[in-house]
């Protein structure tokens, strides 16, 4: 999600309560207009069940007293929560309990990551991670709106800026609401009528349980060697994002690293080669890096000392930075800033270094 700075300094212990309150209520009540009426699997009417982004089993292995530590934590926002439960980590509202239970029995198995992930397995991947990311959107979306029409009704002089400032921000949000639909349509067609359409391009299975658990899709800026895979500020309508599809799944004793994209992927054929030919240290760095400059919804064991959560930080506000710049940013900065190459050191979680024992 696209953050507003928040900084705690100068309120009061009261005032972080209450603003904490406020936001909290900002949040519930978009999800609230962004609700869906009906599962968007089985299209039945009823509740929506609490479904998870990460499957449990993955964070119950780097969870201590059930508890995990996130995006959150490092940024040290006294306005958001910091810490998660396995209950209530990366949880959204969009199909009901049947279809939770039913349609990814295969992805949520620990016997799927064995060996190579079958076609079925990466389809309920990309199924879970395009709902999860329209849960998400939608919710932004609703948040923009009423965010702009608070400031205007606060500043109706300065109606102009504000329009500025939100509506290429909303424009986003539509954009990445239809993109996530057609990943969704794609995923759910395969459901029913199964064809191959995605393609692994790195699979690593680590013999340690790595202290991170990750499931999403990033639209890569750039690569490796500096070339532009995605000009993530182009909103027009007929430009196409084109998503990676990352998986840290941290298993007992084992750990599964899982990329892959649509088959019909072209911008990524630099990358591709580089992990290919890249050492499993180096391209498990690389995919340590992509994770911490572009997501904010990974999952940390609460077991990593003090000093490696410090140094994450700087990665994390430098994404942070990055998501509160003007929308007019250019494609020539952000691919200055989302360099796989710049000069600044991430503690690599997916490294036996980092790994999360397990006492019998």
């Amino acid at each position: 999600m696209n953050r507003i700075e928040m900084s705690s300094d100068g309120f009061s212990d009261d005032q972080i309560i209450e603003l904490r309150k406020i936001i909290n209520g900002q949040i519930k009540d978009a999800r609230k207009k962004s609700r869906h009426d009906k599962c968007l699997l089985c299209d039945k009417e009823g509740g929506f069940c609490d479904s998870h982004i990460i499957p449990q089993f993955c964070l119950k292995n780097i969870a201590w007293n059930g508890k995990l530590n996130s995006f959150n934590t490092l940024i040290d926002s006294d306005f958001l929560k910091k810490n998660s439960g396995i209950k209530d980590a990366g949880i959204f509202h969009l199909i009901c309990r049947s279809c939770d239970g039913k349609v990814f029995q295969n992805y949520e198995n620990t016997e799927a990551y064995e060996s190579v992930p079958t076609e079925t397995v990466l389809n309920q991947i990309a199924l879970k991670t395009s709902l999860r990311d329209i849960y998400k959107h939608e919710t932004e979306l609703e948040m923009y709106k009423a965010m702009k029409q608070v400031m205007k009704e606060k500043s109706p002089f300065l109606s102009i800026f504000i329009n500025k400032m939100f509506d290429s921000q909303i424009e986003a949000r539509k954009l990445d609401i239809k993109e996530c639909y057609e990943i969704f349509n794609t995923a759910k067609e395969n459901l029913s009528s199964p064809k191959k359409y995605l393609k692994i391009i790195s699979y690593d299975k680590l013999d340690f349980t790595v202290p991170i658990a990750f499931q999403g899709m990033i639209a890569l800026v750039t690569g490796v060697n500096g070339e532009t895979i995605n000009d993530n500020y182009n909103y027009h309508s007929s430009y196409k994002v084109e998503y990676l599809h990352i998986a840290v799944f941290p298993l007992k004793q084992s750990t599964a690293v899982i990329l892959f994209l649509n088959d019909k992927c072209t911008r990524y054929e630099k990358f591709e080669k580089f992990l290919s030919e890249a050492t499993q240290e180096k391209r498990l760095e690389i995919i340590n890096r992509i994770i911490f400059l572009y997501a904010e919804d990974y999952y940390l064991s609460k077991l990593l000392d003090d000093d490696i959560i410090r140094e994450l930080q700087e990665p994390a506000k430098i994404l942070q930075d990055l998501m509160t710049t003007a929308p007019q940013k250019s494609l020539k900065n952000a691919v200055k800033d989302y360099d796989l190459r710049r000069d600044f050191c991430i503690p690599n979680l997916l490294s036996r270094d980092y790994s999360v024992k397990f006492e019998d």
